[in-house]
């Protein structure tokens, strides 16, 4: 299967480079594998094997990246349920996207046997104006705030910013590394 091949190779890599050399290995994953093992499964990344051969698991949690109620792009005409909570437009709410996914994460891990990686989640630090309007907004400082924010109250203590463009919101980044 697709999660036996990376699992496969992800724990080949551990043995060659932590085992063998003392560096650590990590995967990126896709957010939404958290919320949904159909997801998962579709795409061979399953968060629990994964995080099993190798030290850190890097979901991508962007808000934009979870579906919406537009009929757009990203759009699947009822919104995203993440831990419970239905999101319609979670572009518009990164704190609890990303807490939500975050605490299903714990919830998912928690005293689960041979679980060894570190969570270390890709946040947001971009505009989706890819996305309907009205289904996103303009990403600066507050709104990567608002991410750190979640990632620490939701109980993890690191995180990853991203955007493609290679435009970060500084401000954010050192208020939040202070």
């Amino acid at each position: 299967s697709k999660a036996d091949a990376i699992s496969g190779f992800l724990k080949t890599a551990k043995e060659e480079l932590h085992d063998g050399k003392g560096v650590f290995v990590s995967a990126d994953v896709f957010g939404i594998i958290i919320e949904s093992k159909v997801d998962g499964e579709a795409i061979g990344q399953d968060f629990e094997r994964v995080g099993t051969e190798i030290d850190y698991i890097c979901p991508m949690i962007y808000p934009s990246h979870y579906a919406n109620s537009s009929n757009g792009i990203m759009g699947n005409g009822h919104g995203q349920s993440i831990n419970g909570v239905l999101f319609t437009k979670p572009d518009l709410q990164p704190y609890e996207v990303v807490y939500n996914t975050l605490k299903k994460s714990k919830d998912r891990i928690q005293g689960m046997e041979g679980y060894y990686a570190n969570v270390r989640p890709y946040l947001q630090d971009f505009t989706a104006t890819y996305l309907d309007s009205g289904y996103y907004q303009e990403y600066g400082a507050e709104q990567v705030r608002q991410q750190i924010n979640a990632v620490y109250d939701a109980g993890y203590e690191e995180w990853i910013l991203w955007s493609g463009r290679n435009n970060y919101s500084t401000d954010a980044f050192e208020e939040a590394v202070q």
